[in-house]
């Protein structure tokens, strides 16, 4: 058992960490789009073209949705969906057709693990520029009604980044750390707002948390 619960403990960080790219360091802030969207986080260093991660995100009023992508063929390995209206929060391995709600006493002992480490600025997703941080604006262009703009963002411990807010969005859509890493968002599509993506599909099968991390399913009982 101490095991299971140090897997569901591991993935449920995954889970925060799509979680990071939402919510600040507030309590009570999320990120909402201006317009529903959808694209592809992906990070990568300055110095090398390869991503090292690349994640699918469903951005809307109605929630978030991240899909950790394969880096051998693309395709999903783990979504992890954040109702905002019903504040569920499902584990889903899209391989397998199975999901798993998280309960809300595993939601909160995370998340005091997560706030018990030092967390990650607060970047791409947020709905205004250089969150917590100081800003000087360093340039901007229209684009049609909208604004792309550039800022220049200082953090406590000194460290310099840039961001790339869009007014159209109403989101930041890039990052550049001072180590050279940098994260942005690519192929950005609008979505439509119907909740679709907002939780698991009517062909999924509900099983345990446990069930999910150890792949043991119970089969119902047979009857003739």
């Amino acid at each position: 058992m101490q095991l299971i619960a140090v897997c569901v403990l591991t993935t449920c960080v995954f889970a925060c960490d799509a979680a990071d790219l939402i919510e600040s360091t507030s309590k009570d802030r999320k990120a909402f789009a201006n317009k529903p969207f959808s694209a592809v986080l992906v990070e990568y260093r300055r110095d090398s073209t390869d991503a090292n991660k690349k994640t699918r995100i469903y951005l809307s009023p109605m929630g978030i949705r991240t899909e950790r992508l394969s880096v051998q063929n693309g395709e999903p390995e783990l979504i992890v969906i954040k109702n905002h209206h019903t504040k569920q929060v499902w584990l889903i391995n899209p391989v397998q057709h199975y999901f798993s709600e998280l309960p809300n006493d595993k939601t909160k002992e995370t998340q005091r693990v997560i706030e018990g480490e030092k967390k990650p600025l607060l970047g791409v997703l947020a709905n205004e520029p250089c969150y917590g941080m100081m800003a000087e604006k360093q340039s901007d262009r229209a684009i049609g009604d909208s604004e792309l703009s550039v800022w220049r963002c200082l953090d406590g411990d000194g460290k310099q980044h840039l961001q790339h807010f869009s007014t159209l969005l109403g989101v930041v859509i890039r990052q550049e750390f001072q180590d050279g890493r940098i994260s942005e968002l690519q192929d950005i599509a609008f979505i439509d707002d119907s909740g679709k993506y907002f939780q698991p599909s009517s062909d999924m099968q509900q099983i345990t948390i446990e069930e999910l991390f150890t792949g043991r399913v119970t089969l119902p009982d047979f009857v003739e």
